[in-house]
């Protein structure tokens, strides 16, 4: 029952982010009936919220830049807000972007509070929704060393949420997520318990793959791995094997995915982010010593926390002038260019990881040789019945004819079509590596097989009809030509007969004039032979 009540108390929850995500949609929709004509620039009602949400921004409330109810940007809002901002600041808007992105219910929202003093709402259980964006204002006397005159903080959805599992696209919407965020982001902060390593390496292969498949990346997103929830304090020497192995696979992912993607097989993981094995690692403890509520709050928490954002100020420091932090509008530039590929990518998404991808896709390679083998043997097997009807005299082509090509037509589709089935079956039982990861695909590959069967039947069906229907015309057209030429014929015939009875000489223009008379009077006749 509290569970339910606490649900209820979190569905029901209303802050000024929903305030803001609610202008944003009116306003995309103004702007909308904008463009299509329906309304004109001058009965605009919304154009001043763009103004608005920017002052909100710089007093340092959150904008929602992912939609998470529709895992869409409003790029117009966006556009507009960040734009507006920009404007206020007297174009002083240069940004370094720090994202945190985990698994659910790892405490990213309270790492990113903790961290920066913010108040990204904080719940047990999926709060947030989409990713959300916080302006963080550089003292002065910093700006010059860390080479930016603010932070924008995103804080995302947690990702492997339950309530997504059972969603066909779940695999999509974390991987799609992910991936804009990170390249977004200068610095991102991957926040993991140590019992979810495996989901968050499964994301970041996608990531990695999704990368190397956009032509142009444009810089190195620095990752810094945060271990939370961990008690022992020798806890990252002890930990360096299970690094090493989590590093160890990154790569194997990374050379397979740019083997896939035909790249340079030699690549690592460090090649596609910005990574160190010893420095980007942090193990941090629990927040509360026991359970919450009246456990206390453990300092450690705080003071690992400040640590790492201590290393972080450091490293944007030592990286101040390597970097060029992006202002405003170049960073709006990098979110529709971002945002325009990830929309584009239909392929790689929806796998779990750079493994079942790549297996997948060595399957597809083999299915279509053996699609191309059916649809070979269909086109040669149609073209001889093609040439078989043509030599067939047109009485010959009746009702039987059709229905023993038909019958032999579905008898060679099926063997064709068992052959696919028995190469697919081969193949997975071939042991080949990785097979077991693509089994659930199996059934799709057998749909398809069928469905190119369906295709090709009717393809050789309208074939082989056409083929008789021409056949047949082609005789019904010979007799027409026929008829036509013995009455042309008996036409000449006629006229001759009629000058040599006549026993008078005509000259040249008599007999062309003769000519012209019967060729018209022959041309009217054949108009109404029947055919």
């Amino acid at each position: 029952m509290f569970a339910e009540l606490d649900k209820l108390i979190s569905a029901s929850s209303l802050g000024v982010q929903h305030f803001m995500c609610e202008l944003g949609q009116f306003y995309e929709a103004e702007c909308s009936m904008v463009k299509e004509g329906k309304m004109a620039e001058s009965q605009r009602q919304f154009t001043h919220l763009p103004g608005i949400a920017a002052d909100l921004m710089l007093e340092g409330f959150p904008m929602e830049i992912i939609d998470g109810d529709v895992s869409n940007i409003s790029l117009q809002w966006v556009t507009d807000v960040l734009s507006q901002l920009h404007a206020k600041l007297g174009g002083r808007s240069k940004i370094l972007v720090l994202t945190v992105l985990g698994v659910q219910s790892t405490g990213k929202s309270t790492l990113l509070n903790t961290m920066f003093g913010l108040q990204f709402a904080v719940s047990s259980g999926r709060c947030t929704r989409g990713a959300f964006t916080l302006l963080i204002k550089v003292a002065e006397n910093f700006q010059q060393e860390l080479g930016c005159d603010f932070i924008l903080v995103i804080d995302t959805e947690g990702l492997k949420a339950p309530e997504l599992a059972k969603l066909e696209d779940s695999y999509q919407h974390d991987n799609e997520l992910a991936t804009l965020v990170i390249g977004l982001s200068d610095i991102t902060i991957f926040n993991m318990a140590m019992e979810n390593a495996t989901e968050m390496k499964d994301v970041l292969q996608i990531v990695v793959h999704a990368f190397l498949r956009m032509e142009k990346i444009g810089k190195k997103t620095n990752c810094q791995f945060v271990h939370q929830k961990v008690s022992d304090v020798s806890a990252h020497e002890q930990n360096m094997r299970d690094r090493k192995h989590l590093l160890e696979q990154l790569n194997e992912m990374t050379k397979a995915a740019a083997n896939m993607e035909k790249k340079c097989k030699e690549m690592n993981f460090s090649d596609i982010m910005d990574y160190d094995l010893e420095k980007h690692n942090w193990y941090i403890p629990a927040l509360w010593h026991g359970v919450p509520p009246m456990a206390p709050v453990n300092l450690g928490y705080s003071q690992k926390v400040y640590e790492l954002k201590k290393y972080l100020f450091e490293f944007l420091k030592d990286c101040s002038q390597e970097r060029t932090p992006n202002d405003i509008p170049l960073f709006l530039a990098w979110v529709r260019s971002l945002w325009n590929a990830v929309k584009h990518e239909n392929f790689i998404f929806s796998f779990r990881n750079s493994l079942v991808a790549e297996a997948y896709n060595q399957l597809s390679v083999k299915y279509a040789e053996w699609e191309w083998g059916f649809r070979k043997e269909i086109h040669f097997w149609v073209s001889e019945k093609e040439t078989f009807i043509q030599n067939q005299p047109p009485d010959k082509l009746d009702t039987n004819v059709s229905i023993r090509l038909k019958s032999e037509a579905q008898e060679k589709l099926r063997q064709e079509a068992e052959k696919i089935l028995n190469h697919l079956q081969l193949y997975f039982e071939s042991g080949t590596a990785n097979l077991h990861l693509i089994e659930k695909y199996k059934e799709d590959f057998r749909r398809s097989a069928n469905s190119l069967r369906n295709e090709l039947e009717s393809y050789s069906f309208s074939k082989w009809q056409e083929a008789i229907h021409i056949k047949k015309g082609q005789h019904k057209t010979d007799a027409m030509l026929s008829k036509y030429k013995r009455k042309i014929e008996e036409k000449v015939d006629g006229l001759l007969n009629h000058c040599r009875k006549s026993n008078c000489k005509l000259n040249n223009d008599e007999l062309e004039e003769e000519l012209e008379n019967m060729w018209t009077e022959t041309l009217s006749e054949l108009s109404l032979i029947p055919l």
